[in-house]
This record gives structure tokens, C-alpha cells and sequence, in this order.
């Protein structure tokens, strides 16, 4: 019989459990944003399988680049149009 291959899915899961010393370890107030940066990636798990890289974590971290990228663009968006009601309120 042949050998299974792990899902990417599996492998970030594993990745993910890597990190609980370091989730310990961080500040109480600091643990939501590293699960937000973990759901980041696996928000973008079914590119990242089809791309299927030997090491998840680097398609985590782009994926979560991504992400993050995202919340900028809409925040600058967001920015523009309240600096545009401000100067129109004028």
C-alpha cells in the first residue's frame, strides 16, 4: 500500500500546535491576535493546498500578509472618505 500524504490543512494544524509554547508564553492580551494570524492562514488553506508546499508556514505567512493587506486597503479607504466629510463639513 502506498503512504498517505498529509492535507495542507493537517500540516498548518500541526504547525499550529508547534506554537503552543509559544501562545503560553505570550501575554494574555496578545493571544487573540496570534489566533486571528492563525485563521488568516487557514482562511486561505485551499490556495495554499493547491500550491502545496513542502513548508505551510510559508504560505501562512503570505497568506496572512494578504489578509492584513486587505485591512490596510480598506482602512485607507475608510480613512478617505471620513477626511472627504470632514472637508465638506467645513
Amino acid at each position: 500500500m502506498g503512504r498517505t500524504n498529509q492535507t495542507y490543512r493537517n500540516r498548518l494544524e500541526n504547525l499550529k500546535e508547534s506554537f503552543k509554547p509559544f501562545k503560553r508564553a505570550l501575554r494574555k492580551q496578545d493571544k487573540k491576535y496570534l489566533d486571528s494570524l492563525w485563521e488568516k492562514a487557514f482562511y486561505h488553506a485551499s490556495a495554499s493546498s493547491y500550491m502545496n508546499p513542502r513548508n505551510p508556514a510559508e504560505t501562512a505567512l503570505i497568506s496572512i500578509q494578504v489578509e492584513q493587506e486587505k485591512e490596510i486597503h480598506r482602512l485607507e479607504k475608510r480613512m478617505e472618505k471620513l477626511e472627504e466629510e470632514i472637508e465638506c463639513s467645513r
